[in-house]
């Protein structure tokens, strides 16, 4: 028998996905400043009570989808256990590159109009992921803890850009150029962080 708490994590779950579909669908044929929380709300068929039961505004629901996305691709490919070193870089350069091509095909009109802001949620969660790594990697003194973030966000802003403009040129469309990306950013990076880190 279904307890009260599981039909209400159930609708609980429906609502949010309800609001989460209809943001796409309003995405796709109208810029995202031009979206506002009653055509989400209107669009899914809930009441705006319910929108913001879920999310504070149409910012915190793009924040949502975006971080969703992307920390799908990356669970996917890296444990939270994992380790700063050359096969860790160049699984963050394919995840970067399935990320832009996921979300750049699949939800077009939103990457374009909001691009700003889902490039610095992105960055940002890339920038974690990064500092993780490089604590997992090694343990730092009060001392070095200013200059391990700035190598963090060096490496993940360097990992981001490079990643986002080969797909903003149509260069990522296969494995081959995906590898020579990461080769490339790979030999400069590693020689880089070796020095940095000493």
């Amino acid at each position: 028998m279904i307890q009260k708490s599981q039909i209400n994590d159930k609708r609980i779950t429906k609502s949010r996905k309800l609001i989460q579909d209809a943001f796409l669908s309003l995405a796709n044929k109208s810029p995202f400043e031009n979206i506002t929380v009653k055509d989400i709300s209107e669009s899914a068929n809930v009441n705006r009570a319910t929108f913001y039961a879920h999310f504070k505004d149409k910012y915190d629901l793009l924040d949502s989808f975006i971080s969703d996305k992307f920390m799908t691709i990356v669970s996917s490919r890296i444990s939270p256990d994992a380790k700063l070193n050359e096969k860790t870089l160049r699984d963050l350069i394919f995840i970067m590159c399935d990320y832009h091509k996921t979300v750049g095909t699949s939800y077009i009109r939103l990457y374009k109009s909001a691009n700003m802001l889902i490039d610095m949620r992105v960055q940002l969660k890339l920038q974690d992921i990064v500092q993780n790594m490089l604590n997992n990697t090694r343990t730092c003194s009060k001392n070095e803890e200013e200059k391990l973030e700035l190598i963090t966000v060096m490496m993940s802003s360097g990992i981001y850009c490079a990643t986002k403009r080969w797909h903003s040129k149509g260069n990522l469309k296969d494995a081959s150029a995906i590898s020579a990306l990461a080769d490339e950013i790979l030999s400069f990076m590693t020689s880089w962080l070796t020095s940095a880190l000493d």
